[in-house]
């Protein structure tokens, strides 16, 4: 009788626990949202970077480096790329960088935000997608 009911126990634990999980799983599970490049919504934006960061991004799927640019209409993020393809090439964008952005526009958190197709600083232009928009990494 007592292993009759250590056994009932165990399988109530056992029971309790997965549906716990199920229920978890449910609560945490979101769609994710999916951000492409429309070559429809490209616009050059021009201004300077206020703040340069990395961060783990559903845009790029990977640690990706940002940054934000600032003109006389306000501010706005940049998704430029993978840390690493960054890394990779050298590309080194600075806070009060003068820069030109052409990129496909999103909502990001929202707010609206670029997927940057590239980045001219003076005469040097760091190119991260095609002409079609797909990455160049």
């Amino acid at each position: 009788m007592k292993f009759t009911r250590v056994l009932f126990g165990v399988f109530a634990l056992l029971l309790s626990g997965a549906t716990i999980t199920l229920v978890s799983q449910e609560k945490h599970s979101q769609t994710p949202v999916g951000y492409t490049y429309a070559p429809t919504s490209e616009q050059t934006l021009r201004g300077w970077v206020v703040e340069t960061k990395d961060f783990q991004c559903p845009v790029t799927g990977t640690v990706g480096s940002h940054i934000t640019v600032k003109n006389e209409t306000g501010s706005m993020e940049i998704h430029l790329a993978p840390a690493s393809f960054m890394k990779q090439y050298e590309i080194n964008i600075r806070k009060g960088d003068n820069v030109t952005v052409v990129g496909s526009r999103i909502t990001f958190e929202g707010k609206s935000a670029l997927i940057a197709k590239s980045v001219a600083i003076g005469h040097e232009t760091f190119n991260f997608r095609d002409q079609s928009g797909k990455p160049l990494w």
